[in-house]
This record gives C-alpha cells, sequence and structure tokens, in this order.
C-alpha cells in the first residue's frame, strides 16, 4: 500500500500501525497520515490515518491504553470506556470527546460532507475504525455494546487484525468505486503532500493505476459487478432502431390493428394484372400474412391492394417513425378496392364526396376502422390500376354537373312560366281599335250606371256608335259600322 507522511515523526503506536499498512499487499490502497479534513463551519477536523482503497475509504483512529489491564473492555458509540483496573477513561481523549469512537466521527462526517461538495455527487460512504494498541503483556478482551453502522473498533495487538479488516471491507462492491481520478482528486483538495504541482499529480495518478486502483472507464462494470458491454446499450442512441429492417412489421399478425375476421379482397382480384406494389400497401395489406405465414420473416405483400399511384403516405420511413397502426388501415380504406365496390347514386353524390374528403383529411381511431372493415359490403372486383386514378376523378365530377344541369332547368322553368303568364294575360285583354276609339266595353258602363230608367231612343249618332263591333265580331264588306 501507498504511503504518504509516513517519514514524520508520530507517537510509536501510530507509526505501528503505518508500517503495518505499508507492508499490506493483498488488496491495493493508498495512507495519508495527519491529514485535517476541512469543516462547514470554516475549520477543520484531524484524522490520524486516511486509507483509501478501490472499494473503501476509512478514518483510523489510533489510540493506546493508559494502563495496563486484564479483562473485558466494554465500549459503545454514547457511553463512556471501562475497563478492569483503570479509573476513568482507558485511553487518552481530545477535548471534551465521549469517547475514542466520537474522535472518529467528526472526521468521517467532514470527509463526506467535503466530498459531496467537491464532486457534486452523493456523500460517499466512509468508514469509521478505532484501533486500540495495548501494553506488552496484556490481555485484553472487547465487549461492544450497541454501535452505529460504519464503526469499528479493533484490538491492534497484530497487524492481522487489522487486514482481516481491509479484506472485509473490499467485498463491499456495490459501492461507488474509489478510482484513480477520484483520489487525486480528493487528496488535491486537501493539500496533501505530493499533490503541490501538475507533474506531482501525474506521478501520484500512475502509481494507483500501478497499484491498481481502477480508472473511470474500467469503474463502470465494477459498479454494478458486470462486463463493459452489458452497460454500453444504455447510452445507445435513439436513432439505433434505423438498423432495422423493414420485414420487422411482418413478425407478428396484425401488427397494423386490422382485425382479424375483416374481408380478404385478395380472392376477388387475383384475375387483374400484377403490379409493382407501393410500401404503403406492404405496410396495409391484411392478407400477406394469412397466405404465407411460413414466410413471416420476408415482406410479401399482395400487389393487388393499391395501386401504384395510390395517394397513401410512402412508408420507406416506416422504421424511423414506427407509423402508427391507426393511420395505415384508414389510409388502405380510402383507396382500397372495397371502397369502391359500389357507386353512390346522383343523389347521393355530394353526401359521398364530403365523406371521401373527410376520410383523407382525419385519421380515425383503430377501434373505428375494425368496425368499419367488418361492416363493409362485400369487395367487388377491383379496376386496373391506371383506371382507378380516372374512377377517382369521374366520382368528383358528376356532383357539379348535377348541380348545373338543375340551376338551367330551374331557370327554364321559370322563362316558361313567366312567358305562359304574360300570353293568358294578353288573351284576356281586348285589342285597341284602328280608329284610336275606346273600346264600347268601356263605354256602356257609364251610361247603365247614370240612366236608371229606360232607356230613351238613342239617335243615329249613338246607334252607329253602339253597333260599332267588338273584338271577336266579324266584319264583312260594306256593313255599317265597319
Amino acid at each position: 500500500m501507498l504511503v504518504i507522511n509516513g517519514d514524520i515523526t508520530k507517537p510509536k503506536t501510530q507509526q505501528q500501525v503505518v508500517e503495518w499498512l505499508a507492508n499490506y499487499v493483498t488488496q491495493p490502497g493508498i495512507a495519508v497520515s495527519g491529514v485535517y479534513i476541512p469543516r462547514l463551519d470554516g475549520g477543520s477536523t484531524e484524522a490520524d490515518l486516511l486509507v483509501f482503497t478501490p472499494h473503501a475509504a476509512a478514518v483510523i483512529e489510533v489510540d493506546a491504553l493508559r494502563k495496563k489491564t486484564r479483562g473485558p473492555l466494554s465500549y459503545s458509540m454514547n457511553e463512556r470506556w471501562s475497563a478492569p483496573g483503570i479509573h476513568g477513561d482507558p485511553v487518552q481523549l481530545r477535548g471534551d470527546d465521549l469517547n475514542p469512537l466520537h474522535q472518529v466521527r467528526r472526521p468521517v462526517s467532514a470527509l463526506r460532507t467535503f466530498v459531496a461538495e467537491l464532486t457534486r455527487g452523493p456523500e460517499p460512504f466512509v468508514d469509521g475504525l478505532t484501533l486500540l494498541i495495548p501494553k506488552s503483556g496484556n490481555t485484553v478482551t472487547l465487549d461492544k455494546g450497541p454501535m452505529p453502522a460504519g464503526f469499528t473498533v479493533l484490538l491492534g495487538d497484530s497487524a492481522s487484525q487489522l487486514y482481516s479488516w481491509f479484506g472485509r471491507t473490499a467485498q463491499h462492491r456495490d459501492r461507488t468505486p474509489w478510482t484513480a481520478e477520484l483520489v487525486v482528486t480528493v487528496l488535491t483538495a486537501l493539500r496533501v503532500d505530493r499533490t503541490r504541482d501538475a507533474e506531482s499529480r501525474r506521478r501520484l495518478y500512475a502509481e494507483l493505476l500501478a497499484e491498481g486502483f481502477p480508472t473511470e472507464v474500467s469503474a463502470v462494470p465494477r459498479e454494478g459487478d458486470g462486463s463493459s458491454t452489458t452497460s454500453t446499450p444504455v447510452s445507445a442512441p435513439p436513432d439505433a432502431p434505423v438498423a432495422q429492417p423493414a420485414q420487422a412489421d411482418w413478425d407478428g399478425p396484425n401488427s397494423q390493428g386490422i382485425p382479424s375476421g375483416s374481408p380478404n379482397p385478395s380472392s376477388q382480384i387475383d384475375s387483374t394484372p400484377a403490379t409493382p406494389p407501393t410500401s404503403a400497401a406492404v405496410a396495409t395489406s391484411p392478407d400477406a400474412q394469412a397466405h404465407q405465414p411460413e414466410q413471416a420473416g420476408q415482406a410479401r405483400p399482395n400487389p393487388q391492394v393499391a395501386p401504384t399511384d395510390s395517394h397513401l403516405p410512402p412508408s420507406q420511413d416506416a422504421p424511423h417513425n414506427a407509423a402508427p397502426p391507426a393511420a395505415s388501415p384508414d389510409s388502405a380504406q380510402s383507396t382500397s378496392p372495397v371502397s369502391y365496390g359500389a357507386t353512390p347514386p346522383a343523389s347521393h353524390a355530394d353526401a359521398t364526396f364530403s365523406a371521401v374528403q373527410t376520410s383523407r383529411a382525419a385519421p380515425k381511431p383503430a377501434s373505428t376502422q375494425a368496425l368499419q372493415t367488418d361492416a363493409s359490403p362485400a369487395p367487388a372486383p377491383a379496376p386496373a390500376p391506371r383506371e382507378t386514378s380516372t374512377d377517382s376523378n369521374f366520382r368528383t365530377q358528376p356532383p357539379a354537373r348535377h348541380r348545373l344541369r338543375t340551376a338551367l332547368l330551374g331557370i327554364a322553368a321559370v322563362l316558361i312560366l313567366i312567358c305562359g303568364i304574360g300570353y293568358m294575360a294578353g288573351k284576356d285583354h281586348p285589342r285597341a281599335q284602328s280608329d284610336s276609339q275606346p273600346a264600347p266595353s268601356q263605354v256602356r258602363p257609364p251610361e247603365r250606371t247614370t240612366t236608371p230608367a229606360p232607356p230613351p231612343t238613342e239617335t243615329p249618332s249613338t246607334q252607329q256608335h253602339s253597333t260599332t263591333p267588338t273584338e271577336g265580331a266579324t266584319c264583312y264588306p260594306f256593313q255599317a259600322g265597319c
């Protein structure tokens, strides 16, 4: 294990532990002696030893028993320690600490917070270890009381206890690994020797790699205890499905949401000449899988479902967008032979034209399409592929001619009615006389109303006037009054 500041003058007990760590070769690691860890309040706390391994970070507090003793040493986190034959605390304490575990708890908490602030991440797990060095010739045992997780008390009568503890911490592979980059970053922030300049940091980094610390790249599989190949696909780009072949759409039946009981138009259009199918026909053909289930991996659509000049949107980009199942069946129904099986009468031309435009403009849910497919009439023989567009144009023309014909007939009927009324009115009206005299029918009523008595003897002039023939009377030559 690498050791930094190992030559600094220390108590004899602490110097003995540094030598044990320097001789430890089972697990890679680095130990730093006499480290001061900053606190949030601006101060700092001292740690006797700061040790990093690939799978653990530990603050080690080394304490020696004050006197010789025999028997069990009782210890816990929140109580004073006691040992037989020793009055007061068995070890020397700093300040107002309750026991040695409090002395190690402060640097452990400070290191967790310091690393979390430094890396902008969660607090790492840091172990706290109190190593008790007994007097020579003493037989001491440990009586463990209530202890929190992450804190341990060991007897340091030999190096085997310390080595065994490092072997147990190396089994915690579920923790975030301490990589060479992270260790150098933390030690540089703590202003440890051998991190003063860039060259020193590069040499320290190389020594950590030689010791066996993982790098940032190699630490990824160690974190999940798996291989690097299993974690690489997680960061694959979302465009990866582009490489999928178009035949993937034919792996499962009814992949487009078409009901399995829908009528199959292929039995009635087999006699039509085959034309190259479009990609839309491949994506919407309901019988390509029904006739050839043994070739599910090959895209063999029915070439008679849709013509090559169909207005369906091309499905060449289907691997990119994974075309929704609701769009393809609806588009196929708008141009398939089943929809042209029966031509609606002229009286329903406007409604049919509106329905066709609506079906092309707005997509419908898959459930509605399924109901429409089941309720559709029996399919009729489909016209030739090139005649489909002509038939489509023909269906859109009769409504315009029908409206024009209706308007012309209405205008003609109105004109005939006006002429008839004028003719009847002219027949009942009396014709004007050639001599510009008013008709007798207009003179008689005043004479009758003004003479209630028997009519007097008419004068010749009156008789001559009254004998004037009216309209419609026959006038002969040499007749009086003509």
